[in-house]
């Protein structure tokens, strides 16, 4: 009695830990995806600090409403990242995750846009300047 107890405690310990591993190994490639998706924030968060310093110096209103849209954008953009790491942790369906995982890629597609669209304002807004020649908006370059 005590030994067949045994062999079914150690059954049942041997089958949960074979489930986790499983769970690990499928789970795998999901982990891949998340970790590009995470560098591609990285890249654009930095990309993004960097053009912050930029308004900063040459702020002016319709640049502000540009980059404040960009931040936004961008804040969207790491949650959705979020979102899916919480859904391979919790071992979400493959079905589900794959859904999590599109919306981050789209909504980093969206931040993207948004920072290229700031980088562009200033660009013009220097040009502007440049052209102009004007001393008083010298500041603003």
């Amino acid at each position: 009695m005590i030994v067949s107890t045994a062999i079914i405690a150690g059954y049942i310990g041997i089958s949960i830990l074979s489930s986790e591993i499983s769970a690990s190994i499928s789970s795998g490639p999901y982990y891949d995806k998340l970790a590009i998706l995470k560098s591609d924030y990285a890249n654009l968060e930095s990309e993004f600090n960097v053009t912050k310093q930029n308004v900063i110096k040459k702020s002016n209103k319709s640049g502000e409403d540009i980059y404040i849209d960009a931040e936004l954008q961008l804040r969207i953009a790491r949650l959705a990242i979020d979102d899916v790491e919480s859904a391979i942790k919790s071992s979400q369906e493959s079905k589900e995750i794959d859904a999590r995982i599109d919306i981050a890629q789209k909504k980093l597609k969206i931040a993207s846009n948004e920072i290229k669209k700031l980088r562009w304002y200033l660009n013009y807004i220097k040009l502007i300047f440049i052209q102009s020649g004007s001393n008083f908006m010298s500041k603003y370059i």
